[in-house]
């Protein structure tokens, strides 16, 4: 009977231990779960600062640009021909580039002539394609429903089973020339840095053009690119640049300016890359609300992907 009763007593007390192992594994199995857990969890706090700060830090390089843009002295004001600035805030340093909307062909406003040149250019000198794109276009951005040689209308978009349709005016957002039949991706890729929407002229600028700008839709080679840009930047800011010869016909020439701009703005911090900001704004001259500038496009930009040219600094006082 004392025999049984050791046994039991045994088995007891095993039993026991193994509960008390199991229990023992659990528990040091959730902790290390909660603290994984707290780990992430400190992790995403912490990126979501340094992203906050980065942008922040974005932010402020683009007003500074602004107020650099609005200086009374020309020789001060900051060129909008692609120069490169970089700014030195006390939390980080801010790289800022802007380009004048000039230097860029007007979607709204650009000629037949134009379009099948830019197009032309930018689909390998295929002028059958290049002009059934141009009409696709015109007919989006006209007020009529009247179907060009090769256009597209209302009717054609519903047979490709697409859910929207010309809208018969002029383009709201250079993002919408995307939702044009016969339109690609790439060929969008290509094109959305030479295009805009906010200086009503049908041509381009070529002393604010950007390098690329100058090579694709004059033909220019890239020696005469590269000098004529360097006597840009060799010049006075904000005085003539100098003269370019350009080939005649094809892309119109045009003056003006300084009335839009596009400024990118990347930003770097000691936690590593910032965040990156792609600003459209637009001079106020009544200024009717006391600002100098109106905000046109607001968007964050992958970082990697600002266009730069010479680099100069500069330092907040």
């Amino acid at each position: 009977m004392k025999r049984r009763t050791r046994l039991a007593s045994g088995l007891q007390s095993g039993v026991a231990m193994v509960v008390v192992l199991w229990m023992v594994s659990l528990l040091t199995i959730m902790a290390g779960s909660f603290s994984l857990s707290t780990q992430r969890n400190t992790g995403l706090v912490s990126n979501a600062k340094d992203r906050a700060r980065g942008l922040a830090l974005a932010d402020a390089g683009v007003n500074y640009a602004l107020i650099m843009l609005s200086l009374p002295d020309p020789l001060k004001r900051w060129r909008s021909d692609g120069t490169y600035y970089t700014v030195t805030f006390s939390e980080g340093v801010v790289g800022v580039t802007i380009f004048d909307e000039s230097g860029k062909i007007d979607i709204n406003s650009a000629s037949e002539q134009t379009l099948r040149t830019v197009l032309g250019k930018m689909m390998g000198g295929d002028d059958m394609a290049a002009s059934s794109l141009m009409d696709k276009i015109l007919d989006w951005r006209d007020s009529d429903d009247m179907k060009r040689l090769n256009g597209a209308e209302a009717k054609d978009y519903q047979a490709e089973g697409k859910a929207h349709v010309p809208q018969n005016k002029n383009f709201q957002a250079l993002e919408e020339l995307q939702m044009v039949l016969g339109m690609t991706p790439a060929l969008y890729r290509k094109l959305e840095p030479l295009l805009t929407i906010y200086t009503g002229q049908d041509g381009i600028n070529p002393q604010k053009a950007s390098g690329e700008a100058l090579r694709l839709l004059f033909g220019l080679d890239e020696n005469t690119v590269t000098e004529f840009l360097n006597q840009r930047r060799a010049s006075q800011p904000n005085t003539p640049p100098p003269p370019l010869n350009v080939p005649p016909g094809g892309v119109r020439v045009i003056g003006g300016g300084d009335t839009a701009y596009t400024i990118y703005a990347q930003s770097r911090t000691d936690a590593g890359p910032g965040a990156g900001l792609k600003v459209v704004a637009r001079r106020q001259f009544s200024r009717n609300n006391g600002a100098p500038f109106a905000f046109l496009s607001w968007k964050q930009q992958l970082l990697g992907s600002d266009q730069t040219s010479t680099t100069e600094s500069a330092t907040p006082k």
